[in-house]
């Protein structure tokens, strides 16, 4: 096997065999260092610092084990191949023990001192290669705009780009290894973002994993600005390696515009509490917490009497001002946790989470006799109609609006300003 990049220093101090054999190994490198004893070939290997060594074992000023052992406190992994007429045991319980990589006797036969020397340039080749690649990929990592971490199977981290070692104020992976440093305790309980559900430190990739594309975000401080930001979270995991590829990409931007986005889309314009929309998202997640929980949730909807009169006799804009101040006084009433939305019109619902029918009911009441005793705009007085439902078990969003528009209607036809389950 040639190769060009191989460099062999040989040392040997008997001129014949010398010369018989640089000939020999001048096949396998283009270049090879010639030294005629220890001395002299540790003068020549810290100048050149070549791949391979080849050295005689019994020579004068010092012999090979004594240089093969300064070399090795220079280069632990260095390849080395003793050349010897001796049989002692002793000088080949020595050469196992630094490990040398071949023990040839003399007459060395040249078929088996080929197969040593095309053995050791395939491991030196292919460690190159390997460094190559390596330094190539990290190339690539570090040009990346993202940060990126690359896991074993215990998910311990192998490799991570600049950018991610910056984020985590650590100066290598060592560091982020010997401070024990769990990703996942960094990320931020915002709405929208991935929060973990589970302590386990590393369960949070599992988590991540099953998301959509599009709910992978999380939200970490940077610690530069100081400000939380958004990251997108690519996960990929390698079968045949076991390793896991994570980057984190940021988005804060795109997060922001998307959060804008959805409070247009979900916000009731005039009032500025939540709309339809907004309304049946958050019915749906409630009923399927309800599945998972069984605690009770209960639903108000509310009307306000006769509310055309005042656009008619007033003018759309009063109309508008009394539905603005309405809602203030039912937002006053609730609880963060309740969820207060703009139906349609003059109608408004509220969704009320761990709530039985005679809460919703007391609350319902209390939300109509405020409205009753304010004095609105221009001091008029208003009344509201009241529907109240709590959610059968099995019973879907359809059947639970259904139900509560029917207690709503029951209130208008018997009187309105009261309260009808």
């Amino acid at each position: 096997m040639i190769s060009s990049d191989i460099r062999i220093l040989y040392v040997e101090d008997e001129v014949a065999i010398r010369e018989v054999l640089v000939r020999f190994i001048q096949r396998f490198a283009t270049e090879v260092f010639i030294a005629k004893d220890g001395d002299e070939g540790l003068k020549l290997y810290n100048k050149h610092k070549p791949d391979i060594v080849v050295s005689d074992i019994n020579m004068p000023v010092m012999n090979g084990l004594d240089m093969a052992k300064a070399i090795k406190d220079i280069k632990p992994n260095q390849h080395i191949i003793f050349t010897t007429a001796h049989s002692d045991s002793t000088y080949f319980m020595e050469a196992i023990e630094m490990q040398a990589d071949g023990y040839i006797l003399k007459p060395i036969t040249l078929d088996l001192f080929k197969k040593k020397i095309d053995s050791i340039i395939s491991i030196i080749n292919l460690k190159k290669d390997y460094d190559r690649q390596h330094t190539f990929m990290s190339e690539i990592a570090q040009l990346q705009d993202n940060m990126l971490v690359l896991l074993d199977e215990h998910q311990i981290p192998l490799f991570a780009n600049e950018k991610f070692l910056k984020h985590f104020k650590v100066t290598n992976i060592e560091d982020f290894i010997d401070k024990n440093i769990d990703i996942s305790s960094y990320f931020i309980n915002y709405e929208g973002f991935y929060f973990p559900s589970n302590k386990d430190k590393d369960m949070w990739i599992d988590e991540l994993s099953t998301l959509k594309d599009d709910k992978r975000m999380v939200s970490m401080v940077d610690f530069k600005s100081m400000i939380p930001k958004a990251f997108l979270v690519y996960i990929k995991k390698i079968k045949e390696s076991f390793h896991t590829i994570i980057t984190f990409s940021e988005i804060t931007n795109l997060a922001s515009k998307k959060r804008e986005f959805e409070v247009k889309a979900y916000t009731d314009e005039l009032t500025r509490i939540g709309n339809r929309a907004k309304f049946n998202s958050d019915l749906s997640n409630e009923i399927h917490n309800y599945k998972n929980s069984k605690s009770p949730l209960s639903i108000i909807m509310l009307d306000i009497d006769y509310f055309k009169k005042f656009n008619d006799n007033y003018g759309h804009q009063i109309g508008d001002e009394v539905l603005i101040e309405l809602a203030s006084i039912v937002s006053l009433e609730i609880r963060s946790s309740d969820i207060f939305a703009r139906w349609g019109g003059e109608e408004f619902i509220i969704l009320l989470p761990n709530t039985n029918i005679e809460q919703a009911k007391h609350l319902a009441q209390k939300i109509r006799q405020k409205i009753q005793d304010n004095n609105f705009v221009n001091n008029l007085k208003v009344t509201s109609s009241f529907g109240v439902a709590q959610l059968d078990t099995f019973e879907d969003e359809k059947r639970l609006l259904k139900r509560v528009d029917d207690a709503l209607y029951r209130a208008k036809d018997r009187g309105r300003n009261r309260v009808e389950v």
